[in-house]
């Protein structure tokens, strides 16, 4: 794979790449970077209307949809739209109401991720798997019981090979795991009969990446059975400590390679919302015995949530899923916990989904501390409309704004003068290569002429009559902290050159050394040489990582 996309097999071939949003692809070897955009609201109506062929029961689903917050954010993305909707007919079909007790799943719809998943896997098992076996008033512990060895043999073979990053398999292969191609393995499983050379080759996959995570993560709930075996799981999903012996099957088979830590991140969060749902009874029927001190588990977890945050310098994206962990498992014992030590939250140079954001404002709302410091790129108006609203709030505790990099544009920066007019607890703000024209600075002086908090302001000069003791630094080579910053962030990508393999890293570092160039002749005009010096070294270090990856380029 790697020497087709380098271009050194088959050097006349297209290429086409489909990664998670998360993943950056390797822009260097591609002529055309897209995303695949999702649902808009209207959108989401279109398909509910669609997917029922009852419109009253779509209705019902839509505005279920729409008045819960997760939900609403999920459904943008249309595979979540669509298992939202096989899921959510369990519960609002005409006859389905008045099933079960008030603690009923079937009453209970879902909110989580990991439930909308578990919702689909239930009700595909029950009206497809099973039909015929179980009727529409079968109790849900009676249904997952007729299907467990199933779910057992199909969870095994998806957690198994999820370690190796394996998602085809051969007819030996399933039949290794107990697994034939039939009755509940087909309503999970594709069947693919792939050319080879003269001979057509039978292989077998997951629909959908999702669906081998999730029964992966319904097998590991269901197959530990103490609070030390979570804890040596998560550490060894997250973080690839390898766990001391146990008798627990999951933690047999514990070869992974640390490079491969990151695709495990969806399958955690699956896992913490099925022992969520194991902890509330809704496995019966796939699990023999309650789990030993089960009560404690959520104060536990919290407390290795904690130690998480507290003890280790966490990587981004390893933070981020940690959110996602605490959002999936849904436990206030646990999250009320973990949240205090969460006083920093560096997110730069990533890009956020409405379900990332969703998560983060889960577990933020237990901190007492509220956040204090934020970095965080790839916002758009919309995001600088929600920032807004935060700044806005009388509890507000953030002190300093690092909006660098983002796309704000002039709408988008004019919110951010509205809301600081009055807000009293941003010291720092900091806008450079946002997009600003001057129309974003139409309202600029009225507003800010007016804060009084605000110390330290890039990019603007426009105030200093009004604002003496107001610093503005018109520039980032004005200020020395900022450009150290930028040698400090080349420098890492220097070292690590998968990041340059980033869109955004590409496009940042042009228009940082257009920054650079622009003020370069001033500053050396300028009094202060440090500033000089370090200006000159951010831009020839700039020239030599783009040089290096124009010439990786050359050399496809």
């Amino acid at each position: 794979m790697v020497a087709l996309i380098k271009g050194s097999l088959l050097p006349e071939a297209s290429v086409i790449l489909t990664t998670r949003p998360s993943t950056e692809a390797p822009k260097r070897f591609f002529q055309r970077c897209c995303v695949v955009l999702g649902f808009e609201e209207d959108q989401v109506k279109e398909y509910t209307n669609k997917f029922y062929k009852d419109r009253k029961v779509a209705e019902k689903v839509y505005d279920y949809i729409l008045n819960n917050d997760n939900l609403f954010v999920l459904s943008f993305i249309p595979l979540y739209c669509y298992i939202i909707c096989t899921a959510m007919a369990e519960f609002f079909s005409s006859g389905n109401q008045d099933v079960g007790d008030s603690k009923s799943l079937e009453l209970n719809p879902p909110r989580t991720v990991s439930e909308v998943y578990f919702c689909y896997l239930f009700t595909a098992v029950k009206h497809h798997a099973l039909r015929g076996s179980a009727g529409r008033s079968t109790p849900r512990s009676e249904v997952l019981s007729l299907a467990k060895q199933q779910l057992t043999n199909l969870g095994k073979l998806a957690y198994e090979n999820l370690l190796q990053k394996k998602i085809m398999f051969n007819r030996a292969d399933l039949e290794n795991y107990g697994v034939t191609p039939a009755d509940l393995q087909s309503t999970f499983l594709c069947h693919i009969l792939q050319p080879l050379k003269e001979e057509t080759v039978e292989m077998f996959s997951f629909f959908h990446l999702t669906v081998q995570e999730h029964l992966a993560a319904l097998y590991c709930a269901i197959n530990l059975f103490s609070q030390e075996d979570i804890i040596q799981a998560l550490d060894f999903w997250c973080f690839g400590l390898r766990p001391p012996s146990s008798t627990a099957a999951p933690l047999q088979n514990t070869h992974l390679n640390m490079d491969k830590l990151e695709s495990l991140q969806m399958f955690t969060r699956f896992f913490m919302g099925m022992l969520r749902a194991r902890l509330a009874g809704q496995l019966d029927g796939l699990v023999l015995s309650p789990m030993g001190h089960g009560d404690g588990i959520p104060a536990r977890l919290g407390l290795w949530f904690q130690d998480q945050f507290k003890g280790k310098k966490l990587k981004n994206q390893a933070a981020l899923n940690l959110l996602h962990c605490l959002m999936e498992f849904h436990r206030k014992e646990a999250t009320s916990i973990a949240a205090p030590e969460i006083k920093k939250l560096n997110l730069f140079k990533m890009k956020l989904s409405v379900v990332d954001c969703a998560a983060m404002h889960y577990v933020l709302q237990f901190s007492p501390h509220k956040l204090q410091d934020l970095r965080y790129n790839c916002l758009d108006r919309q995001a600088a409309i929600l920032e807004s609203a935060i700044l806005k709030s009388n509890e507000c505790q953030v002190k300093k704004l690092f909006m660098c990099g983002n796309n704000l544009g002039p709408e988008g920066v004019m919110e951010l003068w509205n809301a600081l007019e009055h807000n009293t607890t941003v010291e720092e703000l900091y806008l450079d290569i946002t997009g600003i024209t001057e129309r974003g600075t139409e309202n600029i002086v009225s507003c800010l002429s007016r804060n009084t908090s605000l110390r330290t302001l890039t990019r603007l000069r426009e105030l200093e009559q009004c604002r003496p003791g107001l610093r503005i630094i018109a520039n980032f080579v004005d200020d020395l902290g900022l450009l150290q910053a930028y040698l400090d962030w080349v420098e890492e990508i220097r070292a690590d050159r998968d990041q340059m393999d980033s869109v955004k890293n590409a496009d940042a570092l042009q228009s940082v050394l257009k920054g650079v160039q622009v003020a370069g002749e001033q500053v050396e005009k300028g009094e202060n040489a440090e500033n000089a010096e370090k200006a000159k070294e951010l831009r020839t270090n700039i020239v030599e990582l783009l040089k290096s990856s124009t010439n990786l380029i050359g050399g496809r």
